[in-house]
């Protein structure tokens, strides 16, 4: 497991950014301080690992993601939905749990329509409990009193044994939550939901790119080290784009996404089943439809057939060599011995 783990931490942490863009050449960074937190171990596979110890069957797992906000991600960005839709199809297909997300107004029909081309019914909460194969999603408050509140409450009606980010921004020391080209963002504020798991005792897992997502405050000194942007940012609060909010195991990745991904490679080796992962072709239609629910690329700004500048194919590559890595984990061969 900790060959397999090794590796695809190394996949997902292939950097692949277009040269002028502001945050490359940080992912390593920020992996090497993440994995130094974790006690040295692959991180996707401790954080299956953990999945696997909190998680059993019929269990409730809250997945939070979307960045969407006026002006600029009216209906959220191609990265963050993808990542959570495999997340959920994973926990539910190697776990039997119940993925339940929880996401903004805005982003609740781009999550709804890519977690269905994941292969992932969803459905209202009473038909969850009975159904198999099938979760629910949630929306959340954008005021603050209302999102602290709404925290609070959607904890204790799904009492979740683990909250998934992928791609959630979150505030800095200052409370702003940031874009990453340092702008301030409105997006939800669903960090209070991983604040309230952490005086709950509930695993919290966070999949990060650029520092300024959820999970990110595990290596917040990093993010301001070696992210442009990361320490002081381009609104008056000059507070950087760092997001404090800590997660129990902190993934980053070439795009959240990808942490996602390699997370649930790691569960499907675990559990033995490579179905676990979606295959490249569902990929591929998990990224039209949030595209066509109205997703754009985070970078190109364009509602295309790319996540953070990386191609359909690029993704349908990884998610090809993922499962390469679990069959071939899984696989026992009888190799001939020279006598």
């Amino acid at each position: 497991m900790e060959i397999v783990g090794e590796y695809v931490d190394r996949l997902i942490t292939v950097e692949i950014r277009p040269r002028n863009f502001p945050q490359r050449g940080i992912i390593r960074p920020l992996y090497d301080k993440a994995r130094e937190k974790c006690g040295g171990r692959p991180v996707t596979l401790l954080a299956a690992e953990k999945l696997m110890t909190n998680v059993k069957k019929d269990d409730n797992v809250i997945i939070i993601t979307g960045v969407g906000c006026a002006p600029f991600f009216l209906h959220g960005e191609t990265d963050g939905p993808l990542g959570a839709a495999s997340l959920a199809r994973a926990v539910s297909l190697g776990l039997g749990a119940k993925p339940i997300f929880v996401v903004g107004d805005l982003d609740i029909e781009p999550v709804r329509i890519t977690a269905k081309a994941s292969g992932i019914n969803i459905e209202e909460y009473d038909i969850v409990k009975q159904a198999r194969h099938t979760g629910a999603i949630v929306s959340f408050p954008r005021g603050d009193n209302e999102a602290k509140q709404a925290a609070k409450e959607i904890l204790d009606t799904y009492n979740p044994k683990a909250i998934l980010s992928v791609e959630t921004l979150g505030p800095n020391r200052k409370g702003v939550i940031h874009g990453a080209m340092g702008l301030p963002f409105a997006s939800p504020k669903l960090h209070y939901l991983f604040d309230e798991a952490k005086k709950r005792g509930i695993l919290t897992i966070g999949c990060i790119d650029c520092g300024n997502e959820i999970g990110s405050g595990t290596v917040v000194e990093e993010v301001r080290r070696v992210t442009r942007y990361g320490d002081v940012c381009q609104c008056p609060c000059k507070g950087g784009i760092a997001c404090v909010t800590e997660a129990d195991v902190t993934v980053p990745a070439a795009c959240s996404n990808w942490g996602g991904y390699g997370i649930a490679a790691m569960l499907a080796i675990l559990v033995k089943n490579p179905d676990v992962l979606q295959d490249p072709d569902t990929e591929r239609r998990m990224l039209e439809a949030n595209i066509l629910a109205g997703s754009i690329d985070g970078i190109s700004m364009r509602p295309i057939m790319v996540v953070d500048a990386m191609s359909d194919k690029t993704n349908q590559g990884l998610i090809t060599m993922l499962h390469m890595l679990v069959e071939n984990g899984l696989k026992e061969e009888k190799y001939m011995r020279e006598t």
